[in-house]
């Protein structure tokens, strides 16, 4: 079984400002950057999936048309009351506070990445019970948390996972294990 996990594409955000649950919609760049997607990807038949985000279900539609399902379970982590505000924005002791054990600790009204962590693999899980050759287009925390589940990295390094906007992540599932067969194609 093929997965290939699809980060959208760079997002019409200012840099520096803190989105997950926010529904933004892509730079400019849209076209030229899922045409390069499209062409990474073999032609054959994918069970697809996505965010509900317009950032993801937009890649989903150039890509596979309207054959995909959306799953809430594969938004970004929720950034509760930071949603759309820059780091200058926030309060300095508050991200201090959160980083210091950013796992655990949810952001005000929001989620920690523990919490990102446990709704991205059961989602994860109940789409490849299919055993069918799957595409998700999601965002990088449910994909670091993906990846790091199918390789068995311990969630405190996950963040060491990288995956650029646009980029694909191919894992293959044998009757054993995830193979990688790409970071970041």
């Amino acid at each position: 079984m093929d997965i290939f996990l699809i980060r959208h594409t760079t997002p019409a955000v200012t840099y520096g400002t803190c989105y997950g649950f926010a529904d933004l919609d892509l730079a400019a760049t849209f076209p030229e950057e899922a045409g390069r997607v499209q062409g990474i990807l073999p032609d054959k038949h994918f069970s697809v999936y996505a965010s509900p985000l317009q950032r993801c279900s937009k890649l989903a539609t150039f890509l596979f048309g309207s054959t995909f399902e959306t799953d809430e379970r594969l938004k970004e982590v929720n950034f509760g009351d930071w949603e759309m505000k820059t780091w200058e924005e926030i309060p300095e002791t508050t991200p201090k506070n959160w980083m210091a054990d950013y796992l655990h600790e949810p952001v005000p009204n929001g989620e920690s990445y523990t919490q990102l962590y446990a709704r991205s693999i059961a989602a994860f899980r109940d789409i490849i019970a299919s055993g069918q050759d799957t595409a998700i287009v999601t965002h990088g925390g449910v994909i670091r948390s993906i990846v790091a589940y199918a390789t068995g990295t311990p969630i405190d390094a996950s963040y060491d996972i990288r995956v650029e906007y646009g980029r694909v992540v191919h894992l293959h599932l044998n009757e054993e294990a995830f193979e990688v067969k790409g970071i970041n194609i």
